[in-house]
């Protein structure tokens, strides 16, 4: 999986300091967001003249643009794979080579280290099931979802803004957190991923781009895929959770109840009618608020006296 370039971690600064998107800085280049990605991770080679248009694009200075582009004169300087010994590159082109032979089980435990969202599977409905991990209760989720809401947001806001969260909240907690960005030539099915072990979420471009632009189903994929990098980017060789092992003990619902959750807060129902409401100013779709307005239900956050008892918990917890 690529990392960031001293180039992309140069480019990526300058983005963050001026709280630009990958996608705005794509517009500005008249290029797509999944290209400056990709140039950014090194899957791309800095193309002739790039540097002094990005710059531009950004108004850099003149040391601004000198420091980008001594960034981009080292990152063509690198190969990877020369920095290896002798007998590690061996490794590396004969692991290559003979990946097909590799034993099935293998190969599937180095595929389950990889937490993806396909674009088939409906939230709170997956019929794959997910890497078996740590257990972890609904309220314990739920719990850890409305701590993650509070670091980003302010208490009273109802949208999640999932994507500024991503590309300019993450990076200053976790100083190597990046954003990619790929295109569905190298995606495929998939819409989202998370490598345990890695310090990036990887979005394919059309889920980014939606999110970016107010997409429900995407901006819950993407909650989703911060689900896993919070709870589960430690995970080592897993295996797959059979039918008798309980649901806690699911990958795929533990990022989905996050997603629920940091889409929907508690705290915030007795300001909704109803699930559609719910939908429309938490921007989700009216399938993942009406599951959600139903496990609140089930949970006692709404009974049949309808939402004073909310007003009651908002109450007791000095909200």
């Amino acid at each position: 999986m690529s990392t960031l370039t001293p180039f992309g971690v140069e480019v990526r600064k300058h983005r963050l300091d001026r709280r630009m998107r990958l996608l705005d800085l794509a517009r500005l280049l008249d290029r797509t967001s999944a290209f400056v990605s990709a140039i950014e991770t090194g899957r791309k080679p800095i193309p002739s003249g790039y540097v002094e248009v990005v710059a531009k694009a950004m108004s850099l200075d003149a040391a601004d643009t000198e420091s980008l582009q001594r960034a981009a004169d080292r990152t063509r300087r690198e190969v990877r794979l020369d920095k290896l010994p002798h007998d590690q590159r061996e490794l590396v082109a004969a692991f290559a080579r003979k990946v097909d032979e590799l034993p099935a089980d293998l190969v599937a435990a180095l595929r389950r280290r990889v937490l993806k969202s396909l674009a088939m599977e409906i939230p709170f409905h997956r019929r794959r099931p997910g890497i078996l991990v740590r257990p972890m209760d609904t309220k314990t989720i739920r719990d850890f979802a409305e701590k993650v809401r509070a670091v980003f947001v302010d208490e009273d806001q109802i949208e999640i803004p999932i994507i500024d969260i991503l590309e300019m909240g993450m990076p200053e907690i976790f100083d190597e957190f990046y954003l990619d960005v790929q295109d569905h030539r190298m995606m495929g099915d998939e819409e989202g991923r998370m490598v345990a072990g890695k310090n990036s979420i990887v979005l394919r471009e059309d889920v980014y781009e939606g999110a970016c632009n107010g997409n429900r189903r995407a901006r819950f994929t993407c909650c989703h895929e911060l689900g896993h990098f919070l709870l589960h980017r430690e995970v080592t060789m897993a295996r797959t959770r059979e039918e008798h092992h309980k649901i806690f003990y699911d990958s795929e619902w533990q990022a989905d109840t996050f997603a629920g959750t940091l889409l929907m807060s508690w705290r915030h129902l007795y300001r909704f009618a109803g699930p559609k409401e719910a939908a429309d100013k938490c921007n989700m779709t009216l399938a993942a608020a009406s599951v959600m307005w139903s496990k609140y239900s089930a949970e006692g956050y709404i009974t049949n006296r309808g939402q004073s008892h909310l007003r009651q918990q908002l109450g007791r917890s000095g909200r």
